[in-house]
């Protein structure tokens, strides 16, 4: 019971983390992606997975994944990594507010 207790706590992020350690080292397209974690979703939570492309985008941004082109993404456990980003020191921002004409 306590596996269906933590299936319906699930994160629209850790469904996305289950789906691709359960596929590493496989180019998965973004179709597939989708349609596995909103049907997964809607059966642990009955409720609609809204905007997975933006959780898949983040754990690529994050170095999770790696974007192999538009709509291709894969898990390479060897090459996973969680990046800390820091924020711009307030020189980096003046430096480059100044650059961009503060636009």
């Amino acid at each position: 019971m306590q596996t269906n207790d933590k299936q319906n706590n699930s994160t629209q992020k850790d469904l996305i983390v289950e789906f691709f350690t359960k596929h590493p080292n496989r180019d998965i397209k973004h179709p597939e992606i989708v349609d596995w974690v909103s049907t997964t979703y809607k059966e642990r939570t009955g409720k609609v997975f809204r905007d997975p492309d933006r959780e898949i985008r983040k754990l690529a941004q994050s170095g999770f994944l790696v974007k192999i082109a538009k709509g291709i993404y894969k898990y390479d456990p060897e090459k996973a990594s969680k990046r800390d980003l820091e924020d711009f020191t307030p020189a980096q921002k003046e430096k480059i507010l100044t650059r961009d004409d503060y636009k």
